[in-house]
């Protein structure tokens, strides 16, 4: 499709357009089901973070991220919802809170950049099972960028087209994982923490 030379058209990847478009979609008439009617999905409730909370969070989110890019926001909020937190920074989706585990969202990583996480790129094959909800095997790592142990959080990439389809949870660390994919190892590598489509995306949407 031709585009007309007054206009400049940012860079955006194609499968990420594809994504939102579609899931954006999905979300619309999940906002029209019986779940969100029922409340199952809506916040419970959302309010400001003191300053005393917000030092801690920051402080905790400076241990696990220590290159976060927003540790300068002025205004934090909480959108508490049935089985997890969601932080806000200047209005921004953030992070979520899962049990004990603080997960960027993906919102955040395709409006800002994902380079201040491990990176690991999949094949299209991966990228799409990941986005169903699977756990990311051996077999679909493609390469990795950064260095992370067991338990470190990474954001997972479609190597294609270098969009962010997923978060996920080191099952290996770095070395062996590089060593796996190498050896043409076999294996699950990542659990599937947060993906595009899922309840915590679709959370993002319902508070904006």
């Amino acid at each position: 499709m031709n585009t007309p030379s007054s206009v400049k058209v940012p860079e955006l990847n194609l499968i990420a357009l594809v994504w939102v478009i579609v899931f954006k979609g999905r979300v619309v008439e999940f906002l029209l089901g019986s779940r969100v009617m029922d409340g199952a999905i809506k916040p419970v409730r959302r309010h400001p973070l003191q300053k005393r909370f917000v030092r801690e969070l920051l402080e905790e989110l400076v241990k696990r991220y220590p290159s976060f890019p927003m540790r300068d926001a002025k205004l934090v909020e909480v959108a508490e919802f049935e089985g997890f937190t969601l932080y806000m920074f200047d209005g921004k989706a953030a992070f979520f809170r899962v049990g004990g585990t603080l997960i960027p969202a993906l919102s955040l990583l395709l409006d800002i950049g994902y380079g201040w996480l491990p990176q690991v790129y999949v094949d299209r094959g991966a990228a799409r099972a990941m986005v169903r909800g699977a756990d990311l095997m051996v077999p679909g790592v493609r390469r990795i960028s950064g260095d992370f142990g067991i338990g470190s959080i990474v954001v997972i990439v479609d190597e294609e087209s270098k969009s962010p389809v997923a978060v996920g949870e080191a099952l290996v660390d770095s070395r062996s994982l590089s060593e796996s994919v190498a050896g043409g190892g076999r294996g699950k590598a990542f659990r599937n923490l947060h993906h595009v489509g899922d309840r915590l995306w679709n959370a993002v949407a319902l508070i904006r």
